[in-house]
């Protein structure tokens, strides 16, 4: 009986594993998809008005500072992503989380399993 339990919260747990990469794959799609995007969208937009047809210096400076810092940011989210994924450094957001908040979660499922009964 206990080891069809072990084999059962080891089964949950890859499957867990599983969904978290799956998670991270997706995020890293997206951010290439959409920075790709971004690209085309800036070299159209130069190649069709250069920067001579902008006449307002802030809308220049916005627009720069957008192209640069989506990718960049976004990249330091998705490395971040990678890492906590395979494992790199220990995280949860569990070790995060104030302890009163864990207290409350816990008392709240237990009346809504008291509920159930």
């Amino acid at each position: 009986m206990e080891e069809s339990t072990n084999g059962a919260s080891a089964l949950k747990k890859a499957e867990k594993r599983l969904e978290r990469v799956k998670n991270f794959y997706r995020h890293l799609i997206v951010y290439i998809a959409i920075n790709i995007i971004l690209i085309g969208v800036f070299v159209t937009l130069y190649n069709q008005f250069g920067w001579q047809a902008v006449d307002n210096q802030n809308f220049q400076f916005w627009y720069m500072i957008n192209i640069i810092s989506t990718p960049v940011l976004w990249g330091v989210g998705v490395l971040i992503h990678g890492l906590v994924v395979f494992n790199s450094f220990k995280f949860s957001i569990k070790s995060l989380t104030p302890n009163f908040i864990i207290k409350w979660e816990e008392r709240q499922i237990q009346k809504y399993l008291d509920n159930e009964n």
